[in-house]
């Protein structure tokens, strides 16, 4: 009987060292290690002859790239109006796409799969031919 009350006691507290475990990591949050990704999208050529008298202003910045993780959220990062980005995302492996991409060459150069790694910087430069002569 002193043995099995011993017992119970001992649960009764792995239970509440558990919830408390559980509770703080609901309430604090786990902090992810993060990591830079950064690089170039590079989209061409737009118009039959170059340079184009009236190419599209928002050729970059109209679009974003999706980084979707395993498992989780998808990280959206814009581009700037030269093509580059930068972005803090957290560590991880990555399928890498091209929101609103109906290019020719889309299909050819993604998606990619990339890993960020804890503090580190990973380089990626996308090439999408259009196709357009």
């Amino acid at each position: 009987m002193i043995y099995s009350l011993h017992l119970n006691k001992l649960f009764a507290l792995i239970v509440l060292v558990t919830g408390f475990i559980i509770f703080a990591v609901v309430i604090y949050g786990v902090q992810a290690e993060k990591g830079t990704i950064s690089g170039k999208v590079t989209i061409g050529p737009l118009c039959p002859v170059e340079p184009c008298q009236d190419p599209d202003p928002n050729i970059y910045t109209s679009r974003q790239l999706i980084l979707q993780p395993i498992f989780g959220y998808p990280d959206y990062i814009r581009l700037n109006s030269d093509g580059s980005f930068n972005a803090t995302v957290d560590v991880g492996t990555y399928t890498v796409i091209l929101t609103d991409c109906t290019f020719l060459g889309c299909e050819r150069s993604l998606p990619i799969i990339i890993t960020v790694n804890p503090n580190g910087l990973t380089t990626i430069d996308i090439s999408i031919d259009t196709g357009i002569r």
